[in-house]
């Protein structure tokens, strides 16, 4: 009977994978979303103006005039094409790193401005005294991160962050394509006050088109509950044949019972836990806390099925008795 328990045992692991597999995939295309667009949501617009007056004058437009509103900034070189200036006045979408960390708020307050590197980020950088620079304009800038290697970020691109008091902000804002994440309103009245046109990018025009193709991975998701489900209920027919061959009744039945259900929970649940170690090491996961929720849920499902199908089996036993 033991080949029996391990290969329901490897099944379930393998639908354990898969149903991780299927919120890698949905977690996945929201990455593509919002790391394709360097952390912006789908609110975001781009905006193009010929407005020569620098980054820093609209910077203090932006905070002199919306400072109670969430506003993120990319602005985007149009001659330096590896280069993204950050500046958000509230908490912004971190991106994965795979050293160091992204921007946080305080970044963009003091006077000096801060990189983080893309994978293969093309710029020069100079190492001194074990501390990475990034050298633009002949000035240095301190790399605090580096991010991750996921095909949904642009990996030739560096990010340096820009504020009222820092050096970036010094050029002019007609050198940038601005890409800004905020409300309908308030993206509006700015392409208005710059006499700009606004456009929707790429990525939220796809957000858009796919936005119902999560259906598909829940599909998946509940024929794998399904298969894990049927391989519990059978592991629960196989428990209670081993123990009516050994005739027990009574407590006796009912503790060797209780025995063997526990440590099937317990070998399932380590089953969970190999299974999201696995799947952080091979897959893709923004939100990390999620895939563990899904695996404990997935757990839950299959122990509830063996013991509604041992109850089954005790109370068929009992009639036909």
């Amino acid at each position: 009977m033991n080949y029996k328990k391990i290969l329901l045992i490897f099944i379930i692991f393998l639908t354990f994978l898969g149903t991780g597999s299927m919120l890698s995939n949905v977690q996945s295309r929201e990455a593509d979303q919002l790391l394709e667009a360097h952390g912006l949501s789908n609110n975001t617009r781009d905006i193009r103006t010929n407005s020569k007056e620098t980054v820093k004058n609209f910077l203090q437009y932006l905070n002199k005039n919306y400072p109670h509103k969430k506003i993120q900034l990319h602005l985007d070189n149009n001659y330096e094409k590896n280069q993204i200036l950050v500046w958000a006045n509230h908490n912004i979408i971190g991106l994965p790193t795979e050293s160091g960390r992204y921007f946080s708020p305080d970044d963009f307050q003091g006077q000096v401005s801060f990189a983080v590197l893309g994978p293969n980020a093309e710029v020069e950088t100079a190492k001194m005294q074990n501390n990475q620079y990034v050298i633009w304009g002949n000035q240095y800038y301190s790399v605090i991160g580096t991010l991750k290697h996921y095909h949904q970020i642009e990996q030739n691109k560096y990010y340096l962050t820009t504020g009222v008091n820092q050096p970036t902000a010094q050029s002019k804002l007609n050198n940038y394509r601005i890409v800004i994440d905020s409300s309908n309103k308030v993206i509006h009245r700015v392409a208005k006050h710059y006499r700009a046109m606004v456009r929707m990018p790429s990525f939220v025009k796809k957000h858009q088109i796919h936005r119902f193709s999560i259906i598909r991975e829940l599909l998946v998701i509940l024929l794998f509950w399904i298969i894990a489900a049927v391989c519990n209920a059978l592991l629960a027919l196989v428990n209670w044949r081993t123990v009516k061959q050994t005739h027990l009744h009574g407590h006796l039945l009912r503790n060797w019972l209780i025995n063997r259900s526990a440590r099937l929970g317990l070998v399932e649940l380590l089953v969970g836990v190999a299974a999201y170690i696995f799947l952080r090491w091979r897959a893709f996961y923004s939100k990390a806390d999620h895939l563990g929720w899904l695996l404990l849920f997935s757990w839950l499902i299959i122990i509830v099925v063996y013991g509604i199908s041992i109850l089954r089996l005790i109370r068929k036993d009992t009639h036909s008795a």
